[in-house]
């Protein structure tokens, strides 16, 4: 429920019932600030249990002319969005980096994060909200991504092993660059000192449980697709040489409805894969990419670049003509990987196989 004096919550919403209003939320996990900005300028604030369809019943209730539900994106996810978009309230989710907070510092707390987060929608001072998936949508999305998470521990389990074995002086087995079978077997049948060689196994079983949730994770993951229109588009994305299983299925799970680009620009700036120019006075201009959206995916796109322009003669020439004009190995591959991410979208837009080129 509403935590306000009643009274003056109850006048501030019967002198608002024939203007137009804007809520702006600071959410948390057990309790809500929450700011309604009139068009006169007015706002009134108060807190609330974090329950999304208790707060939209609220809202429905008050029967207000609310033009815009605004609050930033977070821990807590997009149900409030949904709960909101269900039932008719236009909802916006802003990045908290696109937020046009002052440079300066000064007074922050909940109820004024509020309060200007209603008060710049009301002023459209967002230039573009977040695309609020659905809930199929977001549950593929954060297996993709708990995958990725897997991969990442796995990485540091191996990196501990390798460091506990350079730590006492133990030659790798013949092998483990790759981790092999034979040479895990290898590991496994080590007898070092007591203590040591309890780290190595606990090391090493943590390791095969890991793999063993990495498949059942791919298998989930393979049989969601499946069950989903996302097959086919995979399915055309995977004709791109250098885009396999894993990356064409980031691209489809991050990008999710790839439709909703207008532009290639849109994409690339979404990715993180834009340039971002700067110049000032006479003096010569620098562009650098602005690291925003998911990284795993930015990284696994210069992967596949590499394999890309080896098999794609018009993408060795582009890669060439950038990386003579920059003379820069790592703007040539980004450039191709922002390259290779709109062919991507537009073949899973078109849903077509791609079609290889020579210039």
């Amino acid at each position: 429920m509403a935590k306000k004096s009643g009274t003056q919550l109850e006048r501030f919403i019967m002198a608002s019932v024939h203007q137009e209003v804007w809520i702006g939320l600071d959410v948390h996990k057990t309790s809500w600030h929450v700011a309604i900005f009139r068009a006169d300028g007015q706002v009134c604030t108060f807190t609330t249990t974090a329950s999304p369809d208790q707060f939209v019943g609220q809202l429905l209730s008050w029967a207000l002319n609310i033009k815009r539900v605004v609050y930033e994106a977070g821990p807590t996810g997009f149900v409030l969005a949904l709960a909101c978009r269900k039932a008719g309230i236009k909802v916006g989710v802003i990045a908290p980096s696109r937020a046009p907070w002052p440079v300066t510092r000064g007074a922050k707390t909940d109820r004024l994060d509020c309060i200007k987060l209603a008060e710049f929608a009301a002023k459209e001072m967002f230039p573009r909200y977040i695309a609020i998936p659905t809930i199929e949508e977001e549950s593929i999305r954060s297996l993709q991504r708990h995958r990725f998470h897997l991969v990442d521990k796995i990485r540091k389990v191996k990196s501990r092993i390798k460091g506990l074995l350079l730590e006492f002086g133990i030659p790798e087995p013949k092998g483990l660059a790759h981790w092999s079978g034979e040479s895990v077997k290898e590991l496994d049948q080590m007898q070092l000192q007591p203590g040591a060689n309890e780290t190595l196994h606990s090391h090493l079983r943590e390791l095969k449980w890991l793999l063993g949730e990495m498949k059942g994770v791919e298998a989930s993951l393979e049989q969601l697709v499946k069950e989903s229109e996302l097959g086919r588009r995979l399915k055309y994305l995977r004709s791109i040489p250098g885009v396999g299983h894993i990356v064409s299925l980031a691209f489809i799970t991050e990008v999710f409805r790839p439709e909703r680009f207008n532009r290639a620009d849109e994409l690339t700036s979404c990715l993180g894969l834009s340039p971002i120019v700067a110049q000032s006075g006479e003096g010569k201009s620098k562009a650098s990419l602005r690291q925003v959206g998911q990284s795993r995916l930015r990284s696994l796109l210069v992967e596949a670049a590499w394999i890309w322009k080896r098999h794609d003669p018009g993408a060795e020439t582009f890669y060439r003509l950038i990386l003579g004009r920059t003379g820069c190995t790592a703007k040539a591959i980004s450039a191709l990987a922002r390259k290779l991410a709109i062919v991507m979208w537009r073949i899973a837009v078109e849903m077509r196989p791609y079609q290889y080129s020579v210039a």
